[in-house]
């Protein structure tokens, strides 16, 4: 009893210091928060080399056609990118859909309203690539009462943190559903005549048991995640690719291209192999803005035999 009460006052303490942080940072203003960004950049890269052998090695296998000061400086910008990324998420507390709103803007947006005017539920296929958090802004632009955005939410282990992490999402208009209670909630939706989205990170390595399915991705055998392909199956789902790019400091297009209108009548595999060519050709375009910290190759094929 009493191992589970300093336990609960300790998440408490970690609850309050990061809520307490977020508030009064979340205040300043972009120009601010990109100077704090800076001094995080050297504190990251430099003091803290959080996780540098992980990004030169993932780099090195990943371009290996570039020559080491082509490499360094990827590094160099993806280290920016990423301390950048870390202020904005804190500053997305503060932003009204206003704001959010004028930093974003979509490509092939009229493809979606197609999609949803023809009662198709859609699976967005999207990657740690650019800032992810401000997806749900295309939710607001396609301003379809009978559209319900779902994301998917990996609880955090202290239950106050998760509590208030879950607030700032549902903040932004996203229904929220159990990595390991996904498909129910979906049925509800279909049931009760409404048209989902479902965002989904799909580029997250598979854990062993999972992987099903390998490719070869940036020169390396690299397994992927069939689950969104399978649930986009199951509801008979379109699968769209949903990339991100950065287009300056804290503006960002979302490019969204259609992978299949109809996932069930394609060969199986066919939707993930496609994701992964347009993610290829994405990354190897605008290098610096995935997130290179992943242990994206931590298994091997060998591994799962």
């Amino acid at each position: 009893m009493m191992k589970e009460k300093l336990q609960d006052i300790k998440n408490k303490l970690s609850y309050y210091l990061l809520r307490g942080a977020i508030e009064f940072f979340s205040i300043l203003p972009f120009c601010v928060l990109y100077f704090i960004s800076d001094m995080l950049y050297y504190l990251i890269r430099y003091v803290v080399r959080y996780r540098r052998k992980v990004v030169e090695e993932n780099l090195a296998n990943s371009f290996p056609e570039k020559s080491v000061d082509e490499r360094k400086t990827i590094e160099k910008q993806f280290y920016h990118h990423f301390c950048d990324m870390l202020v904005e998420w804190v500053k997305t507390y503060r932003m009204s859909y206003d704001d959010i709103l004028s930093h974003v803007e979509f490509e092939n947006r009229d493809m979606m309203a197609n999609l949803i005017k023809e009662g198709r539920n859609m699976m967005f296929a999207s990657s740690h690539k650019g800032n992810w958090e401000w997806m749900p802004a295309l939710y607001w632009q396609l301003g379809c009462p009978n559209l319900v955005g779902v994301e998917v939410n990996r609880p955090a282990k202290n239950p106050y943190i998760n509590a208030f992490f879950k607030g700032m999402r549902n903040r932004l208009g996203m229904e929220l559903v159990d990595k390991n209670d996904i498909i129910r909630p979906l049925l509800k939706y279909r049931k009760g005549d409404k048209t989902f989205g479902l965002g989904l990170l799909a580029d997250q390595t598979p854990s062993v048991k999972n992987i099903d399915y390998w490719t070869e991705f940036l020169h390396q055998d690299t397994p992927f995640l069939s689950g969104p392909e399978r649930m986009a199956r199951m509801f008979k789902s379109a699968y769209v690719y949903a990339d991100v790019i950065r287009i300056s400091r804290g503006y960002y297009k979302y490019r969204l291209k259609l992978i299949s209108v109809n996932v069930a009548e394609e060969e199986e595999y066919a939707a993930t192999e496609k994701y992964a060519r347009l993610l290829e050709e994405s990354i190897q375009e605008y290098p610096s803005d995935w997130l290179w910290t992943h242990r994206r190759w931590k298994h091997k094929r060998e591994n799962k035999a």
